[in-house]
Parts: structure tokens; C-alpha cells; sequence
């Protein structure tokens, strides 16, 4: 309850450049980001001296996975673990958040407000804050989450972590696989099982990068909501009666031809997914509203993401009717 007062503080920033992590944070990437409101994400990782990353096998071990193969691959990081995240617009740096296992039920994420001339950053305070950021070249709203949103968003039954998973890390990073990087440095309790898993794709042009020319339209939707949505449309979730984690069959997902059964975002007859009609669609028309019944994400994000907007639309679309 008592967080450093400064990011220079917390140990976890290079002390001759405070806009860089330490030398001893391990940077990642993943090939499907969590939609932040536009900003440019970097974000690493500190795993304590001696402890290591076990990945979730859900074939081995079934007691793991009682929802099914879809969380496969999903990373359990011991107790004082730091995940770190620089949330940036146009090169200049607005928040660094701070995740943070205390011990083996306890996660707490602190997000620190920079300075416009980018010289420190400080504690926000554990209700949140909202700011008119300068960038130098235009003005950014952005809202620093509450102590309460991080776990809101980062449930314990999606794995407290949302990013680290092998499908997510399978990733080439200066010329070489960061999965066989982050092996070549110890960090997990046993060898990867190898071929690894297929990459999920990223879901459309951005810094992640660009997907594959070979990536289907369902493959892209999927890492989408996978990444922005399972957190919480889970079996043992918040909204456990719809499934929207990766590799679950569209079937199985409880959303096609279904009525929602928490309003229908003011349209009549609206359908949780209605084939070929994204305007009739409740999971489209959630993530298009910025109203705060409405909106989906409930936190995190106060703006629309056109672009996974437009790609889960075109989804849609390319469903002609539910499956059998």
C-alpha cells in the first residue's frame, strides 16, 4: 500500500537513462497486443534470482487446464515477479506500469505519471487519474487506471499476466526467436516442448507489426479477441457463459445466433453475433460504443479501436450462419 514515491525509486529504471529499464529487465514483445487507446507499448520482465517461468501444459497436465486445451502455453510466474510496461504517443512517455506478484494469490499493478520533459515519473494515486498529455506535436487524453482496474483486467483465472504465453512469445526479435532466447537464459522450470506451438498472427498492421499475407480473416479476429477479450469471457471468468479464448470452436463459443443477456446495445433483435450483420451484433456493437454500460472493455480503454472495429466486423460479415 505504500509504492515508491518515484519510478527512480523503484530500482526497475537505468539509472543514466530513467526512460530505459535496468540492464537486468528481460524486454519482450508479443504478436498480439492488448489495444491501449493507440499508445505505443514496451514492456519486460524481472523474474526473481533463482526462480523460474513454468508454462502451463494442459496434455501433461490436465489438473492446470480444467477449461480445456485453449489455455495451453499460458506462463505462471513465481512470487516476485515485476512486469514491466511503458505506455508512450509519438516518442514521449506517459505512464510506466509496475505488476507486481506479492505472493502466491497477490498481484497489485502501480502506474506512474511522467513529466512533460520527461525527467521522472511519479505514483498515481490509487483511484486513477485522467490528463491532457503533450507530446510536443498534440495533445493525448489518457486515464491511468485505478489499483482496482489493473486486477479487474488482470484476472487470476486468465493467469493474473495477460501477454506472456508461447503463442503470444513466439516471436522473431532482432533476428532471432525470443522463445529460444528467453531459454538460452533460464528462464523456465523445463525445456519447451518443441516444434512450438503456432504463432498467433498479428490481428493488423501496427507496431506489433504486420500479419502474414497468408492469415485468414478468422485467425486475425481470433488473436483479437483472444487477446482483448478472453480475460474475462472465459468459463470461469466474469461473463463465463461466452468463450472467446483461442482455439475454442465458434460453436462452442456460446455467441452465434444467441440473444445477449445483458441488453442489446439499443438494438432491437440484436443477436450476441449475427451472422453476416456486424450492425446487429452485440460483440461489434460493444466495442463501438463509448458509453459506459455499453462499452466493451469495461475498463482500460476509452477509446475505439477503428481498426479491430473494422476487423471483427469483417468477421462477421465472412459468417454466412452458426454452426450445427
Amino acid at each position: 500500500m505504500q509504492p515508491a514515491a518515484k519510478l527512480s525509486e523503484t530500482g526497475c529504471m537505468d539509472a543514466s537513462d530513467i526512460k530505459k529499464f535496468a540492464a537486468f529487465v528481460v524486454p519482450y514483445e508479443v504478436n498480439s497486443p492488448l489495444w491501449s487507446d493507440s499508445a505505443d507499448k514496451i514492456r519486460g520482465m524481472v523474474v526473481p534470482a533463482g526462480q523460474k517461468v513454468h508454462v502451463k501444459d494442459c496434455t501433461a497436465e490436465p489438473t492446470l487446464c480444467p477449461y480445456g486445451a485453449a489455455d495451453s502455453g499460458k506462463w505462471i510466474f513465481p512470487v516476485g515477479t515485476v512486469m514491466l510496461k511503458n505506455f508512450a504517443f509519438d516518442g514521449k512517455l506517459v505512464e510506466t506500469r509496475l505488476f507486481v506478484r506479492f505472493d502466491s494469490k497477490t498481484w497489485v499493478g502501480y502506474g506512474y505519471q511522467w513529466n512533460e520533459a520527461q525527467t521522472e515519473a511519479t505514483i498515481v494515486s490509487e483511484d486513477g487519474a485522467t490528463v491532457s498529455f503533450n507530446t510536443g506535436q498534440r495533445m493525448v487524453d489518457w486515464a491511468y487506471p485505478s489499483r482496482l482496474d489493473c486486477t479487474t483486467c488482470h484476472t487470476k483465472f486468465a493467469g493474473d499476466t495477460l501477454g506472456p504465453e508461447t503463442k503470444q512469445m513466439n516471436r522473431m526479435v532482432a533476428g532471432t526467436n525470443q522463445l529460444d532466447a528467453f531459454e538460452a537464459k533460464g528462464l523456465f522450470d523445463a525445456p519447451l516442448a518443441k516444434p512450438y506451438p503456432a504463432a498467433f498472427v498479428t490481428p493488423y498492421a501496427g507496431q506489433a507489426g504486420t500479419p502474414p499475407a497468408n492469415a485468414t480473416i478468422e485467425e486475425r479476429a481470433r488473436t483479437y479477441l483472444h487477446s482483448n477479450c478472453a480475460n474475462c469471457h472465459r468459463p470461469d471468468g466474469d461473463f463465463p457463459y461466452q468463450d472467446l479464448r483461442y482455439g475454442v470452436a465458434l460453436k462452442d463459443m456460446s455467441i452465434c445466433g444467441l440473444d445477449p443477456l445483458k441488453g442489446n446495445a439499443g438494438v432491437v433483435d440484436a443477436q450476441v453475433l449475427s451472422p453476416g450483420k456486424p450492425e446487429q451484433s452485440v460483440l461489434w456493437l460493444r466495442m463501438k460504443s463509448l458509453e459506459n454500460r455499453t462499452r466493451m472493455p469495461q475498463v482500460g480503454t476509452y477509446h475505439v479501436d477503428e481498426l479491430g472495429l473494422a476487423l471483427i466486423g469483417d468477421w462477421i460479415k465472412s459468417i454466412s450462419a452458426c454452426p450445427p
